[in-house]
């Protein structure tokens, strides 16, 4: 039973995780070339096309919690070749944007 917990805990984190470094997370950029939204705006900030990139990187709206975590408010395409993956994980779980019903 454990390992089932521990296996699901994980397999989520590893989800998000590839979806986030391919740009097939569960972004509204994504989502509208799959014909699943109509639009792509950032349902966070309002204010450009969210993407992976605009996620991890750029998004006005969780720029407190990139701050305390990924250690800047926006970060340069050069930063995130530094960002170690659990670093990566932990921010888009605190983000509570990927969370699954």
């Amino acid at each position: 039973m454990l390992l089932l917990c521990l296996r699901f805990m994980y397999s989520n984190g590893i989800r998000i995780l590839v979806g986030l470094l391919t740009g097939h997370a569960d972004v509204n950029r994504h989502l509208k070339i799959m014909g699943l939204r109509n639009e792509a705006v950032c349902p966070l900030c309002q204010d450009e096309e969210e993407t992976s990139i605009h996620f991890i990187a750029q998004c006005s709206a969780i720029m407190l919690l990139r701050r305390s975590i990924l250690g800047d408010y926006i970060l340069s395409l050069d930063t995130l070749n530094g960002i170690h993956w659990t670093a990566l994980l932990r921010f888009a779980k605190a983000s509570k944007r990927f969370l699954r019903p």
